[in-house]
């Protein structure tokens, strides 16, 4: 009689008080054609019905083990995030169509399928144009070259924007063999609101006409020792320009306040003290006239 394969071979019996004995693991015997038996195919779909009928509870349950790999598998992605790659590779992130984007210009160009050597030509022809000649104008012109970059590509975010608004939309429709006049309707609102949203461009666009005619305002301050007041045709003016150019009235009226002579001084401050008294007495006879008529 041959000897079963050891496979085969059935476990000695463990006696009282004996070790357990491991069994070796069956493995599926399979037919000449290469393929499982139909007892195999049959343990394994049982097996995938078990599994199928488990609770994501039982599947899922935090054991140590699991708890331990999740935390260590957190650190290394908390370490990864907080490197210098991962910050860089995370500011751009949110980027989506660039209408919105004021900083990292020249990070984005490729983000956004921009051409990478447009936009070298395009800071060397404001270089060319501008002709700095230090550190702080050569940062000026990089910023206003930036922001006209930014400029030129509003309506190009625009159109991309409105295509995410669209895939967004049109995505909530339920897909129907007919529709209804009312149905049509609706649908057409919806397409209507996405084409004729542009307030936010606009809104993006007088913020980049700002900033632009903002940079221009400070190179010429700087060129001309503050003699030239550029403006342009964007009546928003910047927090810190307004600080600036407060601080440069004072000073030239220090200036000029310094050059009079002690006669000069004592004219000018009594023409002052009587205009402000005068216009002390009109506000009080305002009011009391305001308090007669209530």
């Amino acid at each position: 009689m041959a000897e079963a394969p050891p496979c085969q071979q059935p476990a000695p019996a463990a006696s009282p008080g004996s070790p357990r004995v491991e069994r070796p693991r069956r493995k599926y015997v399979l037919t000449p054609a290469g393929r499982r038996s139909e007892r195999a195919r049959a343990a394994r779909r049982r097996n995938l019905l078990k599994a199928r009928a488990a609770s994501k509870e039982a599947i899922y349950r935090p054991t140590e083990k699991r708890q331990a790999a999740s935390r260590a598998n957190l650190g290394k992605a908390i370490a990864a995030r907080n490197s210098p790659e991962g910050k860089a590779a995370a500011r751009l992130n949110a980027l989506k169509h660039g209408l919105f984007a004021k900083k990292l210009v020249a990070e984005s160009v490729v983000r956004l399928g921009e051409d990478p050597r447009e936009f070298r030509e395009h800071l060397r022809l404001f270089a060319q144009v501008y002709v700095p000649e230090d550190e702080e104008e050569k940062e000026l012109v990089r910023r206003l070259a930036e922001t006209v970059w930014r400029r030129l590509r509003l309506h190009h975010a625009q159109a991309r924007r409105e295509r995410a608004l669209l895939k967004e939309v049109f995505s909530l429709a339920p897909p129907a063999e007919k529709l209804t006049a009312e149905e049509t309707l609706g649908r057409a609102d919806a397409l209507t609101f996405v084409l004729y949203d542009f307030e936010a461009f606009f809104r993006e666009s007088r913020k980049v006409e700002s900033q632009i005619e903002y940079l221009l305002r400070r190179l010429l301050r700087k060129r001309s020792g503050g003699t030239i007041e550029y403006k342009g045709f964007c009546p928003r003016r910047d927090p810190d320009l307004e600080e600036m150019e407060k601080d440069e009235a004072e000073a030239r009226a220090m200036k000029r306040w310094l050059a009079l002579s002690p006669e000069e001084r004592t004219a000018l401050w009594q023409q002052v003290s009587k205009e402000v008294a005068r216009r002390n007495r009109g506000d009080e006879t305002g009011d009391r006239g305001q308090r007669t008529r209530g």
